[in-house]
């Protein structure tokens, strides 16, 4: 599996919409939605950008004090059915990226074939099940806050796999399992080089029993990047939500061993409490890399915490704002997990108090 038939089966399955639109019902075999988030963000610390996401050059703090970059995206989506049992969806999204543009890139793609109400196969582009909210990340309206912690992510920059995955659901009494075992390869461009996964393997169960989850996830791959030598990457993720509607409490945590740069762990927690359409929260999340491999030398990498509080306000149907107020701190200038541009006179334990507005919205 690659990138060029992950694009034959997004080619041939918007050509199918295009066949589908052209006949009596467009809604018999093809539903359009999308989603996108209208983001300000700005920062009093002029010595780093505040960023959205790891592979973003540029934010807020060094380069401008006020930015669109970190969180404005937009993504559409096409889900179609084909015939019985078989089914197609296709997301292009457009966010900033690692060449600081908003060129729009193919984040689904893939087939899906229903042997059983319990038991599919995709084939294609699908996102990595790595983390508890990987497959909605980008989706500012499904998420609680205004973004997912960017510490939590740190040590996976992979968000998609070119490949095939098996999704099985097992109930056993009060309790669901959504079993999902993927594997394939994934390949991202960066101005410097390119990154390239092969032999990616997940293994992810999602446990569900009444207003609780549990997302259990185990992640490997043997990846590339520039001069640096081929090293192994393993994730292991478990992460919670409960919500019997009028709050919640949510947490989700990693721990990755990797081949070049050593070992790092991450975890945040968060709680909400629903006050009809307001629903003020908290979150405390952090990343630390406890110890180096050779040949990275590297002793400390990407060490942060943060501390954030929020409200969002469902003011119409399908709409929301947020407005996120929090305080990141630098245990390490060597690339802390939510910075990009660090400057000279960075130093550890500087902090920087980000404001964050959001309009959120799904169509």
């Amino acid at each position: 599996m690659n990138f060029k038939l992950t694009l034959a089966i997004a080619a041939s399955m918007l050509a199918f919409g295009q066949v589908a639109h052209a006949g009596p019902s467009i809604d018999q075999y093809v539903t359009f939605s999308g989603f996108g988030t209208l983001g300000e963000v700005h920062s009093n610390y002029s010595q780093a950008d505040f960023v959205g996401s790891l592979v973003q050059p540029r934010g807020v703090g060094y380069t401008n004090s006020w930015s669109l970059t970190p969180d404005s995206n937009l993504g559409v989506q096409a889900d179609m059915h084909i015939v019985d049992r078989l089914t197609g969806v296709v997301q292009v999204i457009s966010r900033d990226d690692a060449f600081g543009n908003y060129k729009p890139r193919v984040e689904w793609a893939n087939l899906k074939y229903d042997f059983t109400p319990d038991l599919s196969v995709r084939l294609g582009r699908t996102v990595l099940p790595t983390f508890e909210r990987s497959d909605i990340q980008n989706v500012g309206y499904a998420l609680p806050w205004v973004r997912l912690p960017n510490e939590i992510t740190f040590a996976n920059s992979a968000t998609h796999s070119d490949g095939i995955d098996v999704l099985y659901r097992v109930k056993t009494g009060a309790v669901t399992q959504n079993l999902q075992l993927l594997w394939g390869s994934t390949t991202d461009n960066f101005p410097a080089s390119n990154f390239h996964a092969t032999g990616l393997i997940v293994v992810s169960d999602t446990l569900q029993h009444g207003d609780t989850s549990v997302h259990l996830a185990y992640q490997s791959m043997m990846y590339s990047y520039g001069a640096f030598p081929p090293a192994r990457l393993r994730i292991g993720s478990v992460g919670f939500t409960y919500d019997p509607g009028s709050w919640f409490l949510t947490g989700d945590s990693n721990y990755t061993r990797d081949g070049f740069y050593g070992d790092f762990y991450a975890w945040y927690l968060s709680s909400g409490v629903r006050l009809g359409r307001f629903t003020p929260y908290a979150v405390y999340s952090t990343t630390r890399a406890p110890s180096a491999a050779p040949p990275s030398g590297v002793t400390s990498l990407g060490d942060e915490h943060t501390v954030a509080a929020g409200l969002r306000w469902d003011f119409a149907k399908n709409l929301d704002f947020k407005l996120q107020v929090q305080r990141v701190t630098i245990d390490s200038v060597n690339l802390p997990a939510s910075f990009a541009n660090l400057q000279p006179d960075a130093r550890v334990g500087d902090s920087a108090n980000v404001l964050s507005l959001a309009l959120d919205f799904v169509f």
